[in-house]
């Protein structure tokens, strides 16, 4: 049989997935496509009838549909139960099996870079699906605390209060944030892609501070930009990207995925040559 794959989200038409997922299908040796299926919220409930239906056998949900999606699962599993979002999707006898790969697909991706195992403090900007994820995969990786940083600090205390008494919360504008990314190892930036490119200032942060952009494209985001530019290691979110793919892809497949071969097919579709 065929395996069908989809991408569930709003604004997807960039997405370099297709050509990853592709290339793992078939080095594999694995018939079947992963295709685009733009979603509004309003047409989420369709296309997870059509998956319950069979018409494909998996996805992958993005923004703005992981935590409506998560709702509508039959099951979750692991981190998707401790987050209550979900980026992947399988269909077990009309079931859908909810799974979020993004913690452990940002593990894997900062041991790839050489920034985990951790030790110092940490500040993740943001307090959507994508943060979570991130204080998640941060704790794991052995980060002493994290602040939550947020434009409403409403959100950020919301979400922090989901962890334990190592997370904490500010809001972006609090005058306390100076002090907290002065100290800081390392900066995650969760924000959606269309706010500012710059939402913290490389130079307010420790001279060893390291900054991770979970953004892709442009490639290199300006925030890893601006952080090299002024002598500090920043990475963006490819590698993660990368991960939390091959993740899925095992799950979908239960097969070992074809990293490099995956590799070298993003960053093609990211117009990086590698």
């Amino acid at each position: 049989m065929s395996l069908r794959l989809w991408l569930l989200g709003e604004g997807i038409a960039g997405s370099p997935s297709p050509a990853m997922q592709d290339a793992a299908l078939a080095a594999a040796g694995i018939e079947g496509g992963y295709e685009l299926r733009e979603c509004t919220r309003d047409g989420l409930a369709a296309a997870l009838a059509a998956l319950r239906r069979g018409e494909a056998q998996g996805a992958n949900v993005t923004t703005p549909h992981k935590h409506a999606a998560a709702s509508a699962c039959d099951r979750l599993e692991g981190d998707a139960r401790r987050l209550g979002a979900v980026n992947t999707l399988i269909v077990e006898g009309g079931d859908l099996v909810g799974v979020n790969t993004d913690a452990r697909g940002l593990e894997l991706a900062l041991a790839e870079e050489g920034i985990a195992p951790l030790a110092g403090p940490a500040v993740v900007l943001g307090a959507g699906g994508a943060a979570a994820a991130a204080v998640l995969g941060l704790l794991r990786v052995g980060s002493a605390s994290v602040t939550i940083a947020a434009r409403r600090s409403d959100r950020a205390a919301a979400l922090a209060a989901r962890f334990d008494a190592r997370v904490g919360a500010l809001a972006l504008d609090d005058p306390g944030i100076a002090g907290r990314l002065g100290a800081a190892a390392l900066v995650l930036n969760a924000t959606p892609a269309g706010l500012p490119a710059l939402p913290v200032d490389p130079d307010r942060l420790g001279a060893a501070a390291v900054v991770v952009d979970l953004r892709y494209r442009p490639r290199p985001v300006d925030l890893v930009a601006a952080t090299r530019a002024s002598g500090r290691q920043a990475v963006d979110g490819t590698s993660m990207l990368l991960h939390q793919g091959m993740l899925a892809f095992e799950r979908w497949t239960q097969r070992r995925p074809p990293l490099e071969a995956a590799r070298r097919a993003l960053l093609a579709a990211l117009g990086d040559p590698g």
